[in-house]
This record gives C-alpha cells, structure tokens and sequence, in this order.
C-alpha cells in the first residue's frame, strides 16, 4: 500500500512539474524540463592494517544510493538537493545513514543572487589546501574513493552582488557546525579521558560573517576576502575529571578568528598559475586557567593556535590526455615559542592541539603534486594526489585507477597512504586511516 501511494505521489509530481514548466510566462521554442533527477549507485571496500598488530581488517565496507535533483523556475530562481542512503560496516561499527548532504533554493532579483539552505561553499582556486576555505567543514575520517564527500554542508543564507567586473559576496552562518576530528586516533596519555565536543550553542552573537569581493581585470581573476567567527577545524581543550582522582577530560572546542585573504588565477603561456594567502588573527582571551590533577596548581591550556600566515602558489599544465599540478605551501606562525614536553604532562596535549593547527614549527614548508592520466580513449583515468611536509617530514599519498566497464560502470581500485614520525598528524594516524580501496559505481 505505502509503495502505490509512493508511485502515485511520484507521477503526480512529475505531472505537475511538466504543467508547470509548460504554462511559464518566460516563452521558449524548446523549453527545458522544469526538474531533472541523477545520482549514481555504489558499493565500496576500504582494507587496511589492525592498529597495533600484524594483521588486515575491514575499514569500511558499504551500499551507498546517491540521488540529486534540481528545479527550476524560469529565470526566477531554483532548487537543488542531494541526499545519501548508505548501510554498512565502518570502524567496526553497523552503520545505517540517511544524509541530506545538500539542500537550498536560490532566487535571482536583477543583479543580486540569494541562497539559503543546507550548503556546501568552497572557497579558494589551489588545489587541496585552501587556506582562504574556512566556512565549510570537513570529515577527515570520511572513507570514500571521492576526496569531495569530505566536505559537509551546513546551513547559511549566501548573497552575491554583480557589477562588472566586480562580484560582492557575502555569507551568515547562524550556527556552527564543526569539522570531523580522528579524536579517537590520537596518542593521549592514559590519565586522559575523551569528553562530549564543547560547541557554541545557536544565540546569535556565535554565528560567522563572511565577505568576498572578486574581480577580473584582463587574464587575472582573483579575489578578497574576510571571515570572523567560529573555525571549523577546533581545537582540543581539557578540564579536570571529576570521576578520577588523578585525570583530565579533553575533548574539541571551536575558537574564534578573523581571517583575511586574498586568491588569484592567471595563465603564463601554456602553464597555468595560481595561489591564495590567508592572515588567521585569533583572539586569545578565551585561553583559560584550569587546576591540575586535583592540586593547587594551574596550567594557563591555550586550545586555540597562534596567529598564523599560511600561503599557496602553484603552476598546472596539460599536454593532451596528461595534467599536473605542482605546488609549494608554506606557514608563518607568529609568536611561537618552542614547547617543552619535559615541562608539565599538560604540554602533550598542547603538542597534540599544535599537531592539529599544523604548528609545530615557526616556519613550515610543504609540496603538493597532482598527475592525472586518460588512457584508451579516456576509459581508463589514473589520478595521483601526493603530499609531503617538508618540515614535519609526513607525507599523504592516494592514487587510483578507474576502468569504464560499461557506458556509466566504472571499477575503481587505489590507496590511500598516511605516515610521518609519531608526533605528526599523519604518523598518528597511520595505521587507523592507511588503507586500500575498491569501488563499483553505476551512475545514472
């Protein structure tokens, strides 16, 4: 009974999305269909090291749907949504999800285009490292053969004001919603125990402003822009556990920015150029004095980084059916000060929030590498994504092969590979993130 009263709802919406698009005002000799529906159907396989052993497990195993639809409404506006059904295995856990991963409707008024919803914004022209990109967050435990559905949507209202050459756009996010964090994954101490996250509630004076002014002037494109408010990416902030005579709880905590950026994209020839830089000014009045395992001493934790300026500059090229990226990534902190780890047990977590920022060094320099390859009249692609902090000495490398089986089934197989020495992200994270992958995708 549901089943029948799901297909009649379906055709009469079909019916009267048809009508509609048929008795618009805006006269057309073809007129385009007032909705269109794709999506893809996959499974997935994700096989890595047992941490701590010598040994393979299952990392992630599952059934995913994907389903996308768009309506339109003449030059008035439209809609858009993506939603994901998946079921599964993942960190050894049942896993049953149903994610709206995107959700809005835009209106066009003249010149000036409104966005409100449930929304994916990127922000910045390099690849992979954005440090202009700091509105939507990010699931870096995510295991999906598609490096984008680490990206999570969140609510916001989104503007944008043309007038040649110039566009103004500007962004509220009324309540915020944090990155993905591998907590669970990190080397703490066994005094520590992990605690709920620690967010700002939805009042208001929490929300993040965002402004961007973009502009062309000749073969240049670029842009300004400034963001305050909560980060995505938090922090790691600790308080005593009052269930343990000697311990401490940690768990994530956002903290306020300003950030002030700038991007631009140009050619020089046949390469390609460009690159982004970001000044990050934290506001360090929310660093707090907490006692220490029951005593009368206290510990000024700062959970949140330093000041930092973090740059991008790269160069791509194409030469018939192979691309490459190349580029070099850099990251001044400003009042850094080297952190003692014989001093108190509280600096091994302050190492770990360092880790987290990317601070461990005053200065740090990274290189980034991105070939692609399409073979066999573009049946097979092989992609490689290489990265290596030159300073911390860790490094990510994930690459794949895809083979076009059929018009739209495609059989993927690659891995992706994280290491570093143990004080680094990557080298935390190693055994737990470090795995390879199989996917087959029907898309539609």
């Amino acid at each position: 009974m549901i089943l029948r009263i799901g297909l009649v709802c379906v055709i009469l919406l079909s019916q009267v999305c048809w009508a509609q698009g048929f008795f618009d005002d805006e006269p057309s000799s073809a007129p385009s269909p007032a909705y269109d529906m794709n999506g893809f159907m996959r499974g997935v396989f994700f096989g890595g090291k047992v941490i701590g052993e010598n040994d393979a497990e299952l990392k992630s195993g599952y059934g995913e749907l994907g389903l996308k639809m768009r309506v339109r409404k003449g030059r008035i506006g439209d809609g858009f949504a993506e939603i994901r059904f998946r079921r599964g295995s993942e960190f050894g856990n049942n896993i049953s999800d149903v994610n709206i991963r995107e959700a809005y409707v835009d209106a066009y008024i003249g010149n000036i285009d409104l966005r409100i919803g449930q929304q994916i914004v990127q922000w910045g022209r390099a690849d992979g490292f954005n440090p202009t990109n700091n509105i939507t967050p990010q699931d870096m435990l995510a295991r999906s053969p598609d490096e984008d559905d680490r990206k999570l949507g969140n609510f916001l209202i989104r503007s944008s004001y043309y007038i040649n050459p110039f566009e103004f756009e500007f962004i509220w996010v009324p309540q915020y919603a944090p990155s993905v964090l591998p907590v669970e994954l990190f080397p703490f101490p066994s005094w520590v125990t992990l605690g709920p996250d620690e967010l700002p509630d939805a009042r208001l004076k929490n929300c993040l402003l965002a402004g961007k002014i973009g502009f062309r002037l000749g073969r240049v494109d670029g842009s300004l822009s400034y963001v305050k408010g909560y980060m995505p990416l938090p922090g790691i902030n600790i308080g005593p556990d009052k269930e343990k005579l000697l311990g401490v709880i940690v768990m994530p905590k956002p903290y306020k920015m300003q950030v002030f950026g700038f991007d631009f994209s140009t050619t020089l020839g046949s390469f390609g150029l460009r690159g982004e830089a970001a000044y990050r000014h934290a506001a360090k009045a929310d660093s707090v004095y907490i006692p220490f395992l029951k005593s009368e001493q206290f510990f000024l934790f700062d959970y949140m980084p330093n000041s930092d300026l973090q740059y991008v500059f790269g160069m791509d090229r194409s030469i018939g059916n192979f691309s490459l990226i190349v580029q070099y990534i850099g990251r001044y902190v400003f009042d850094f000060v080297e952190l003692e780890l014989t001093k108190t047990p509280i600096d091994q977590l302050g190492q770990t929030n360092r880790m987290i920022a990317s601070q461990q060094f005053e200065i740090s320099h990274s290189v980034f590498l991105r070939p692609a390859l399409a073979m066999f009249h573009e049946t097979v692609n092989w992609d490689m994504l290489a990265y290596y902090n030159i300073t911390s000495e860790e490094y990510l490398v994930r690459t794949s092969l895809g083979k076009q089986l059929y018009d739209a089934l495609v059989l993927k197989i690659g891995a992706e590979i994280y290491d570093g020495p143990d004080d680094t992200l990557f080298g935390s994270i190693h055994d737990a993130l470090s795995s390879g992958f199989i996917e087959l995708k029907l898309s539609f």
